[in-house]
Parts: C-alpha cells; sequence; structure tokens
C-alpha cells in the first residue's frame, strides 16, 4: 500500500540510522530502467466473455499456490474470478486507458482446484493479455519470514499478486474465445533493483499502481532519478514522471526492505508509527505542529515506551499480567483519544486483551474506584481527572480558532477524502468531534462541527450520538 501524505510530517529529525537491511540492490538494475513490451491483441466479441483456465500442479509438500497477468482494453470490461480454493482474490481494475491486474495466491492446503477468469465487454473489444502465469510458489524470503518469527507476513499473500508470483512449478493456462486481432499495443515496464525484473506500471495515471508503490506523493512532482525520471533502455531518452515509483517491487519491498528492518525495529518505533495513523492524533500533531511523542523525547531525552514500561515494572495495570516484552505492551491513553487526549506521560501500560476492552472508554467506565487511587499515583492525573475526564478543551479551542484551516486544509488530506464502505473519512471526523463537544460537563459549546461542514460543503450529515465511530478515531 502507498504510503499516505504527511505521515512522518511531525515525527521530527530521524533518529541515527541504527539498522540495515541486510540485502543490496541488484547488479544489472538500478530499478531506473524502462523498457516497453508488445502485446498482441484478442477480440471480444459483445456480451461474450474470454475465459481464462488456471490449472495448477500438484504441489508435493506444503507450499503456495497462484496465478495472475496484467491486463489493457480499449473498451471498459468486466472481470470475474472463480476461484474454489479460496475467496481472497486481487483485481485493480483501473479506468482506461491504465493497465490493470488480476491474481491470487494462498496455501496449498486451501487446495488446488483450478480457477476460470472471465472478462467479458458490452462492446467490441480488444484485449491485451501481459504474464499470465499459474502454478506453485516459493522465495527464500517466505523461508526468512518463518525462522525470524514474521508469519505476519505471509499472510494476505494475494494482495501482493501477480507481483509475487515466483513459480517453482509452472501450471497449463487454457484461453477460450481467443480470437487473435490485427492490432498490437504496449506494456510499459520498470525494473526492480533488488530482483531485477521489468514489471508493469501506469504512465497514463501513477497512482493506479501496478507492482510499484509511489515515490513522492505529498512533495510530487517526483525529481529523483531512478525514482521520478526513468531511463528507455532501449532509445536513451527520459521518462519523466510525476509522482514517481519505488526502485522495488511491492514484493521486494515487503519482504526485503520492510521485514528485515521492522524484525530490528524498537518497540518505540513500532508504536509511534501505529499512532500517526490515527485521525485524531493526526489533528493534534498538526495543531501543535508536533507529535506528544516527539514532545516528550525532545523534552525528556527519553522514549515514551521505555519510561512507560519502568514506569508500570512491565506488567498490565489492570490485569496485572506480566508482558512480554515492550513490543507486547500496549499503551493506553488513560483519558481516551476519543476525547481528544493525546499519548503522553498520563499513558497506562495493559496487555492487549485489556486495551481491546477498554477501547474508549473513560478510566472510570472501567477501572474500579481502588484502581482509579493507584492509577493516580502512577500517571499523575487527579482522582477527578480520572472519575470524571473532561475533553480536551485546549485542542476543542484551537479548533474553534482555526476552523478555515480545519474544513479548508485538514479536511482535505487525501487520506481523509477516501470512501470506506460507503462513508467518507471527513465526514466522520466532524461527526467524532461533534461527540466530544457533546460529552462536556463543564462547558456548553453552542457550536456544531456537523453543522458548520453541511454549511461549507452543502451537505446534509446528521449527528447521531449512538453513531460507532470508533474506526475514525
Amino acid at each position: 500500500m502507498a504510503k499516505l501524505p504527511g505521515k512522518t510530517a511531525y515525527a521530527g529529525i530521524r533518529r541515527t540510522t541504527t539498522r540495515k537491511s541486510g540485502f543490496n540492490s541488484h547488479p544489472d538494475s538500478t530499478g531506473g530502467e524502462f523498457k516497453m513490451e508488445a502485446a498482441t491483441g484478442l477480440q471480444l466479441s459483445p456480451n461474450t466473455p474470454l475465459l481464462i483456465k488456471f490449472i495448477f500442479p500438484n504441489p508435493k509438500d506444503n507450499t503456495y499456490i497462484g496465478f495472475g497477468g496484467f491486463y489493457r482494453s480499449d473498451k471498459p470490461v468486466k472481470v470475474e474470478i472463480d476461484n474454489p480454493n479460496t475467496n481472497k482474490n486481487t483485481i485493480s481494475n483501473y479506468p482506461l486507458p491504465n493497465t490493470s491486474k488480476f491474481g491470487s495466491m494462498w496455501s496449498s492446503e486451501l487446495g488446488n482446484t483450478s480457477v476460470t477468469v472471465s472478462i467479458i465487454s458490452q462492446k467490441p473489444t480488444t484485449i491485451y493479455l501481459h504474464n499470465m502465469e499459474c502454478g506453485l510458489i516459493w522465495h527464500d524470503a517466505f523461508d526468512s519470514a518463518k525462522e525470524n518469527g514474521q508469519e505476519g507476513y505471509l499472510q494476505n499473500m494475494h494482495t501482493i499478486m501477480p507481483e509475487a508470483g515466483f513459480y517453482t512449478e509452472s501450471g497449463e493456462i487454457q484461453i477460450t474465445n481467443d480470437i487473435v486481432s490485427d492490432s498490437e499495443d504496449f506494456f510499459e515496464l520498470k525494473s526492480c533493483n533488488r530482483c531485477a525484473r521489468f514489471l508493469p506500471i501506469n504512465t497514463h495515471n501513477e497512482r493506479e499502481h501496478l507492482s510499484f508503490s509511489n515515490h513522492c506523493v505529498a512533495k510530487a512532482p517526483c525529481i529523483h532519478k531512478g525514482f521520478g525520471i526513468l531511463t528507455d533502455i532501449e532509445s536513451g531518452e527520459l521518462i519523466d514522471l510525476h509522482f514517481g515509483f519505488q526502485l522495488e517491487c511491492r514484493f521486494c519491498k515487503k519482504y526485503f526492505v520492510n521485514m528485515p528492518l521492522n524484525w530490528q525495529r524498537t518497540a518505540a518505533q513500532m508504536k509511534e508509527d501505529g499512532q500517526r495513523r490515527r485521525n485524531f492524533e493526526l489533528l493534534i500533531a498538526e495543531i501543535y505542529q508536533s507529535s506528544p511523542q516527539l514532545s516528550y523525547r525532545l523534552k525528556t531525552g527519553r522514549e515514551l515506551l521505555d519510561d512507560i514500561w519502568k514506569r508500570f515494572k512491565g506488567e498490565c495495570f489492570n490485569c496485572k499480567s506480566v508482558l512480554e516484552s515492550k513490543r507486547k505492551m500496549h499503551i493506553d491513553h488513560t483519558r481516551p483519544l476519543a476525547l481528544l487526549w493525546p499519548l503522553d506521560e498520563t499513558a497506562t501500560a495493559l496487555c492487549p486483551s485489556c486495551n481491546t476492552r477498554k477501547r474508549d472508554r473513560t478510566p472510570s467506565q472501567f477501572y474500579t474506584k481502588e484502581q482509579l487511587i493507584d492509577l493516580s499515583k502512577i500517571v499523575g492525573l487527579s482522582e477527578d481527572e480520572l472519575m470524571e475526564p473532561e475533553p480536551n478543551h485546549n485542542v476543542i479551542a484551537e479548533l474553534l480558532k482555526r476552523l478555515d484551516w480545519f474544513f479548508d486544509e485538514f479536511l482535505t488530506k487525501p487520506e481523509l477524502l477516501k470512501e470506506r464502505d460507503g462513508k467518507i473519512t471527513a465526514e466522520l471526523v466532524v461527526k467524532a468531534l461533534d461527540k466530544v463537544l457533546s460529552r462536556s460537563q463543564s462547558t456548553k459549546y453552542e457550536f456544531s462541527f456537523v453543522g458548520e461542514y453541511n454549511k461549507r460543503r452543502d451537505g446534509n450529515l446528521k449527528f447521531d450520538e449512538n453513531e460507532d465511530l470508533n474506526s475514525v478515531i
């Protein structure tokens, strides 16, 4: 997945490099090479599907099975996958004239029944296929994931297909209704600096990425050679891109960069990156131009995670279970993020189970009276603040002073304009803020973020006190 723009805007100066992936780039590739590869078209009659059947070998031991390929058409098409082995399939059917892809990968334990892909159009169409492949898949990186206890990298493998198709034994591909046309088209390919393969990219709309994630999004245009400036290996011509692409393909990025580095990352770094993904945390960071964890590090010269671990003696405050390590510790906001309280020195150490159960509850809704007395002594908040926590009025005051910035800049960030389950994230954020105002006991706010959003956007949002907004916070 492409990183959201602005994700590290308030991370401060990066720490001194403490780790390396241990992998070098391929001697035959810089990742900045470009070439075009021709493909002959197949003619599709209206409403007559092109069927591609993938037949797999019998696995000899526990391995992965997969299939996939890239395609482009001159008219819109619909792609469907009949896969009896798993319901986890990838279909990226991008708007024309972009190249699209489909595929999947699953454990051989789930079966090796043949898969059929159907491509159909309502109009006469020519479709071009690239790298249709299937078979048994394995890579040394999968062994590394198991050896290092990083089995999480072996889940949802379908999301990196078909570029993860390192086939150890090929299967059979049968194409029906394959009427060859007289036309020819070209797929745009870029090299990977790790595996040296040439894999498809889209230059018409670079955000419709295929085998490579984008390089510069928040700071586009990308002017970095190899990323945003590619070299055609045949003509020597320079290809200027707007966003550019990573040097590594998505497979190599995952297994040769992220996986080795994440294995060596400190617990503080893992927790810190997780916080940046929360919308309320991002809002607070943008208001104060600094993340609470960065502020703590600058103020004390220590990591917040380390101090919380010591303060709670490596135990879950609620159930008193011993936490295996800092990585296993969950840091709870104590006063919930749902009330605009950031993660700071008042945080509480919990085990994963207790943190999941607490969610956005206030301390008094989760802990006993005796626990609140003990917690007050540890985190430095008064018993009254723990019994009846108010929203963070300082953050609310800053927001009310900067409404133009909030509505015209913050809410228009690309990640807040995304639609999830039929709902726009920005709209959920304003509803969540109205819920914050409604929970204030000490101050009566005669303002509605939902109402202001409706006035500025000609919207028709309605505030529902009972709406579950946990996913947006």
